[in-house]
């Protein structure tokens, strides 16, 4: 199965689906865009925060990278 490579895909541990990330976005999202976030589960090989777009689209991205904490940020103060 393919999938588009910073897009999250589903991952059945036990009895539960968890999303995970197996790679990260190469492109900063426009702010505006993004209108909420979620980390992935622990039990994912990867860490990663999910941005959701306003249009729905969910983009993996890396937890540690400037931008996706400064947009961690702005998402918490509003």
């Amino acid at each position: 199965l393919m999938v588009d490579s910073c897009r999250p895909s589903s991952l059945l541990v036990g009895a539960d689906t968890t999303v995970c990330c197996f790679s990260y976005t190469v492109r900063k999202l426009p702010q505006n865009h993004v209108k909420e976030y979620f980390y992935t589960s622990s039990k994912c090989p990867q860490a990663a925060v999910v941005f959701i777009t306003r249009k729905g689209r969910q983009v993996c991205a890396n937890p540690d990278a400037r931008w996706v904490k400064e947009y961690i940020n702005f998402l918490e103060l509003q």
